[in-house]
């Protein structure tokens, strides 16, 4: 199944912010017909996204037809209207108002079944069934396991976990012939201190995603494992970070927003379905990669077998003796402080 942005109906959870609002935005930008539903639980940050997704569009149009001394492009989207009212979809929605617009809403808490199954059953009513769903939502709050609270334990199950599982069962129950890609993190292939409310359930949606191309023969099931990206979510990861976190980590430049949707769309583009956004994120994924892999279709992935396999051998022993050491002097830091 090819992926391509144009003539699609786009179902983007997440959409918000951060890269499914992204998303959102590239679908609107860069075509003509498609149709884009963002979904998240906040109505007002959902019309808040609509309205910027328009006005930005619309503002990279005239300076791009400023650059190519189009006047007549340059006058006609000066009468473009950007203070369009967002609209939503539910069961009232019209057909013709389907007709008349491209960019739509739908508030849903994602991580309650009952929600998410009425959120399809209004989609087939309106004749708005997806051909690609983007399961961007998530979060992550980096903390040392002891210390975090029972409601964080509990919303990272329910963002990281429960809302792709949802999304995941309405798509093989209605539209088992679509394109559904999930998003997990470059910390499925390495889980790491800090992050207990947030890596086990990415390494849950690797495991999903290879379940479903069993399962739906006649889907696309595309996993993407994201490095750091700028985003809302990312600035207040740091925050919370802890320093034992950071260490192991290492320096974090993150890329853009946009700049990791063009790179996702672009391996999608290529035919890619387990997929990074870096370097560092292509060469965990060989250190995730054995014998017991099956529907890999990574970027050079018989390469990455082999790196993984001299790597785990060679590289890995000594790395995590290292990474050991580390924790321990923490701890031991840790102690002499209390």
């Amino acid at each position: 199944m090819q992926y391509i942005l144009e003539d699609q109906i786009a179902l983007i959870t997440g959409g918000s912010q951060g890269l499914g609002k992204q998303f959102a935005q590239k679908y609107y930008q860069e075509t003509i017909n498609s149709k884009i539903i963002i979904v998240s639980r906040s109505e007002p940050k959902l019309r808040s996204a609509v309205a910027d997704i328009i006005m930005t569009s619309t503002q990279r149009k005239k300076e791009e037809a400023a650059l190519q001394n189009d006047e007549q492009e340059v006058a006609l989207l000066a009468e473009t209207r950007t203070d369009i009212d967002p609209i939503i979809i539910d069961e009232h929605t019209l057909h013709s108002t389907i007709a008349d617009h491209r960019l739509f809403y739908m508030p849903c808490d994602l991580s309650d079944y009952s929600a998410v199954a009425n959120m399809f059953q209004t989609l087939t009513m309106v004749n708005m069934l997806p051909t690609q769903v983007l399961s961007c939502a998530g979060g992550s709050t980096p903390k040392l396991f002891k210390d975090l609270s029972g409601a964080e334990l509990e919303s990272g199950v329910r963002m990281n976990y429960l809302t792709a599982l949802y999304l995941s069962h309405q798509v093989a129950r209605n539209i088992p012939s679509c394109h559904l890609i999930l998003f997990s993190s470059v910390t499925a292939f390495f889980p790491f201190i800090g992050y207990s409310q947030y890596a086990p359930l990415k390494v849950s949606l690797k495991a999903l995603a290879g379940i479903l191309r069993h399962e739906l023969p006649q889907a696309r099931v595309s996993c993407v494992f994201p490095g750091n990206f700028q985003s809302e979510g990312f600035e207040l990861e740091e925050v919370s970070k802890p320093d034992i976190t950071r260490s192991i980590e290492g320096p974090s430049y993150p890329i853009s927003c946009e700049e990791c949707c063009d790179k996702i769309v672009w391996w999608l583009e290529m035919g890619y379905d387990d997929i990074t956004t870096d370097f560092i994120g292509w060469f965990l994924m060989s250190l995730d990669m054995g014998l017991n892999k099956h529907n890999n279709n990574s970027f050079l992935w018989f390469l990455q077998v082999i790196v993984g396999a001299l790597t785990n051998v060679i590289i890995v022993p000594i790395y995590m003796v290292i990474c050991s050491i580390q924790i321990s002097m923490w701890h031991r830091r840790q102690s002499h402080e209390e």
